[in-house]
């Protein structure tokens, strides 16, 4: 029996709290609405996180026709869905080590998440002019036919993560944890063992091909309990090191790793719960997160 889809979730806010979708529209970043809004710290113009500031799950995004309303701390925050960036001041912002170009919302919205974290914010819109390139271990003009792009999430446009392997890990936990702890857009259930989603290469679903690239590092975001915002000092990441340490590359052999990252072949198409995997090629040989730009399906030897 295939795999099917049975959760889909968008961050329209990155480090926000998810949004639950029957069914979502590709954009050329993912999926639609996914992580194009971002909280940074106007001093540095760095990303703001819920590594360093948990409360900002519980900060709750809603789309209402072409608003964008965000729920958080008894209050409410209403910012367009789509900004009109010429609009906007524009601003130079950080993800991780990366610069791009962002539209910054005003004064509300950065009084509006400054009082509900505590510390200085603003709230900006990732500019469609600004390119963030994805290469690491993705498909490239050769094979999609364009170079895929990301807004404001970590990597990848999309994170794929099986309910098997969720189940898996709380088998080493005292307390059990959800999907949601690992923020994937996608959840799929039925797949034959725990983490096969690690193994796919090329999969069908509805009609479009996605290319699986490779595992997702893990940090101690999953220590925070995406129902409450508290975040426990050492668990799960504590457990994870020791059972999920299992790709040797150069880029992944220190972290453990929960989730498998995802390029759509196409900007266009539709998901939707209840869609069948149809997984064309698994992946030929030891899977090694090495860092390395292009797609491969095959191991290839890589530097320690």
């Amino acid at each position: 029996m295939a795999p099917v889809i049975s959760k889909i979730y968008v961050y329209p806010i990155k480090s926000c709290k998810a949004l639950e979708l029957t069914e979502s529209e590709l954009s050329k970043y993912g999926l639609l609405h996914d992580r194009v809004f971002l909280i940074i710290d106007p001093a540095t113009n760095k990303q703001r996180t819920m590594r360093e500031l948990p409360m900002m799950c519980q900060a709750a995004p809603k789309i209402e026709g072409d608003k964008l309303v965000v729920t958080a701390g008894g209050k409410t925050l209403t910012v367009p869905l789509v900004p009109e960036i010429s609009k906007y001041e524009a601003r130079t912002v950080h993800v991780w080590k990366e610069v791009m170009v962002a539209a910054d919302l005003g004064e509300e919205a950065a009084q509006f998440f400054t009082e509900y974290l505590g510390v200085p914010c603003r709230l900006v819109f990732k500019s469609p002019d600004d390119k963030r390139a994805v290469v690491e271990h993705s498909p490239g003009v050769n094979e999609i036919g364009f170079v895929p792009e990301t807004a404001f999430a970590d990597n990848f446009p999309i994170l794929c993560l099986s309910e098997e392997s969720v189940k898996d890990i709380n088998t080493h936990l005292e307390n059990p944890v959800g999907a949601l702890n690992f923020r994937p857009n996608i959840v799929v259930s039925g797949v034959s063992k725990p983490f096969e989603e690690d193994e796919w290469c090329l999969v069908d679903i509805n009609g479009l091909t996605y290319y699986f690239t490779c595992r997702c590092t893990r940090c101690d975001m999953p220590n925070i309990d995406p129902a409450t915002g508290n975040k426990d000092k050492a668990q799960p990441q504590k457990t994870l090191q020791s059972v999920r340490r299992v790709d040797k590359g150069k880029a992944a052999k220190w972290h453990a790793c929960v989730g498998i990252n995802a390029v759509p072949s196409a900007h266009t198409g539709t998901i939707r719960v209840g869609d069948v995997l149809d997984v064309k090629q698994v992946f030929e040989g030891e899977r090694q997160r090495s860092g390395q730009p292009g797609w491969t399906t095959k191991a290839i030897q890589v530097g320690a």
